[in-house]
């Protein structure tokens, strides 16, 4: 047999061992999450600029989804979809919907904004109404009412006149009437 049989050979062998230690790390990662340790998600390669500390965090696997109040499907206005990752500054004059990661500031101060459970914020939001089931760190400041569903993951500053928490969000933040505040955009 010549050289290059040996190097195919080698190399079929090389490959199946590949995809048989796949298959193994796979069952074994089935089997850690079985015996009831949590599910991580798996690593998301994201630009280092700001690391959301809620990572690890996510509500218990015995609660159905149902269980969960959700942010409806906003009818029309701008979506961030989840595959979508935003640097820098959003200004709408419309209803947005961020289901994926924005890390800069979003102002939309005369319409709604919701942040879905898969939603990721790094910064600053403004709008009149703002929900939010996902991750945020930074400033919110709502015009009218921020509404913090369950799975909300929240450390920073929230300025509203009324503040809405459903019970299951984490909070870590400091709480301020936007009446007691001088009204002046946070545009960096």
């Amino acid at each position: 047999m010549g050289i290059q049989v040996w190097f195919i050979v080698l190399g079929v062998g090389v490959m199946t061992l590949i995809v048989w230690d796949g298959k193994r790390r796979k069952l074994k990662q089935r089997s850690l999450n079985a015996a009831g340790r949590p599910h991580q998600a798996p690593a998301v390669d994201t630009v280092p600029i700001l690391e959301l500390p809620f990572e690890a965090m996510s509500p218990p696997e015995e609660a159905s989804a149902a269980t969960f109040p959700t942010i409806q499907g906003v009818s029309g206005g701008s979506r961030i979809g989840s595959a979508t990752h935003i640097l820098g500054k959003v200004i709408a004059d419309e209803p947005v919907l961020i289901k994926g990661r924005l890390e800069g500031t979003l102002i939309a101060p005369n319409h709604p904004v919701s942040v879905t459970a898969s939603g990721h914020v790094a910064s600053y939001i403004e709008g009149s109404c703002v929900d939010i089931d996902g991750y945020m760190v930074g400033t919110l400041k709502a015009n009218t009412k921020a509404t913090l569903l369950s799975r909300a993951r929240l450390q920073g500053v929230v300025e509203a006149p009324r503040l809405e928490c459903t019970a299951g969000a984490w909070l870590q933040v400091d709480v301020a009437q936007a009446a007691s505040r001088q009204s002046a955009a946070m545009v960096p």
